[in-house]
């Protein structure tokens, strides 16, 4: 009972009545909680024995005790809602830039991104200047989490161990002391926490050594590796090693073209329920990506709309564009046209998909024998593309010289055969720096289109 009455002792009459009217809301009007709650408020200094008559009828009992105890988690939740004054201007400052903390964490949990990535940012700015370094690691953690790259992101990793590095030894130094009393040691709970970072340590050196393969397209070793460390994973093991381990694989398998497994591993082999949104939404994409190139284009559709749509609606630009390849495949290219100019100005930022969105456009005016069109945007984008020096575009840059070859002759009494282009050779064979990617934005690989396309097929 003391604890309770410590609580509410530390609040004002006015804070009292506020955490009633609080309690109100929350609990029907006729519950023990509430009850209790109000006797609490009302008439402090009771024993168990008489708040227990009071609401039982009968002495306390573990009914009593139990619900007591729900009385004071609810006393303690509510009072986040109130604002302390504190003496010190130090620990007022740090609450209220804990609360930035918090509502931004709230706030993207409900997937509100952009007002999220406000407050975390103004809590950055308020940690840096008042010195709150143990915030500075939470707002990293925070936007790594939820992906908010804006904020802090990974280029920021050498400064921001620096900083904390730093921050902890100024602590170690200021406060440390010989210790002279008899106080009882966390060091049983501290040595739990090293363990457990010593196992998720381990598990991250065994991520990056998979990544560091995937990087170098040693997809084998790669996948290798993801088999050994599954093998390994045990109760210490936390469960986000264990969610980027599956989701690595679900990679692997999509780099290696192997979507009949991909499938396999997102339909019988992973439950996805207890991922994180972030995690759910590369699940997802992974899915549909098989779906789509084993041309299952239905579910790919509803896995678009049902999911990927849903869980993160900032990105509803390059769902847009992913349905405009699902209706060109499906032969819809009216809709897939349209679908493409209504996301095309908006993916301007991302010169991959930008690029890719005037690749299909033209692709689509190909289909459509649109000759004037055809014309104008073959102009336009020789324009454009000269622009675009970038390396993982080179496959763009090539595949639309033979574009630019085939509109030129393609309106002509014969159209050429370019199925001996050399640069289609190329493409085909992906020589160096032409490799084509199952996730990328080139969804239709342009060598595979052109080949069908010349040879008067439709694809």
């Amino acid at each position: 009972m003391e604890s309770i009455n410590q609580l509410l002792e530390a609040c004002s009459l006015p804070e009292k009545t506020q955490l009633l009217e609080f309690a109100k809301i929350k609990n029907p009007p006729g519950s023990k909680k509430l009850m209790l709650m109000k006797l609490f408020v009302n008439q402090p200094g009771l024993s168990d024995t008489e708040y227990s008559q009071k609401i039982y009828k009968k002495p306390e009992g573990s009914a009593y005790f139990q619900l007591k105890k729900r009385v004071k988690d609810e006393f303690e939740e509510l009072l986040l809602i109130l604002k302390p004054s504190c003496i010190k201007r130090e620990n007022q400052l740090h609450i209220e830039c804990s609360e930035l903390l918090l509502k931004s964490e709230l706030i993207l949990a409900r997937g509100i991104r952009n007002e999220g990535s406000k407050l975390l940012e103004r809590g950055l700015k308020m940690a840096i200047k008042n010195g709150f370094h143990d915030l500075v690691l939470t707002i990293y953690s925070t936007a790594s989490r939820f992906g908010i790259c804006e904020v802090l992101n990974n280029n920021d990793l050498p400064e921001l161990e620096i900083a904390i590095k730093s921050h902890l030894q100024l602590l170690i130094k200021e406060n440390y002391k010989k210790p002279t009393d008899q106080k009882e040691s966390k060091n049983e709970h501290l040595k739990t926490m090293i363990r457990q970072l010593n196992y998720s340590r381990k598990s991250w050196v065994i991520l990056d050594d998979i990544n560091r393969a995937i990087q170098h397209k040693d997809y084998e070793k790669a996948l290798t590796q993801v088999n050994e460390a599954e093998l390994d994973l045990n109760q210490n093991t936390e469960s986000r090693t264990k969610d980027e381990l599956v989701l690595t694989k679900t990679s692997i398998l999509l780099a290696k073209r192997e979507y009949a497994e991909v499938l396999e591993e997102c339909i019988y082999s992973v439950n996805p329920i207890k991922f994180s949104i972030e995690n759910k939404l590369r699940f997802s994409l992974n899915h549909w990506y098989a779906l789509f190139h084993l041309n299952r284009i239905e579910e790919a559709h509803q896995i678009l709309r049902k999911n990927l749509m849903k869980l993160d609606s900032s990105q509803d630009k390059i769902w847009s564009y992913l349905e405009a390849y699902i209706y060109f495949k499906q032969g819809n290219f009216k809709t897939a046209l349209k679908e493409i100019h209504s996301c095309q100005k908006y993916l301007k930022s991302n010169s991959e998909y930008y690029l890719g969105s005037k690749m299909l456009e033209i692709m689509i005016l190909f289909e459509q024998n649109d000759e004037d069109w055809l014309e104008y945007k073959i102009e336009n984008f020789r324009k454009l593309i000269s622009r675009y020096k970038c390396k993982t575009l080179k496959r763009i840059h090539l595949s639309f010289q033979i574009f630019s070859k085939m509109q030129k002759s393609l309106f002509n009494a014969g159209l050429q055969d370019y199925v001996y282009d050399p640069v289609l050779f190329k493409l085909q064979n992906e020589n160096e720096g032409l490799e084509w990617r199952p996730s990328s934005s080139e969804l239709i690989r342009y060598d595979g289109w052109i080949t069908a396309k010349t040879k008067n097929q439709i694809f």
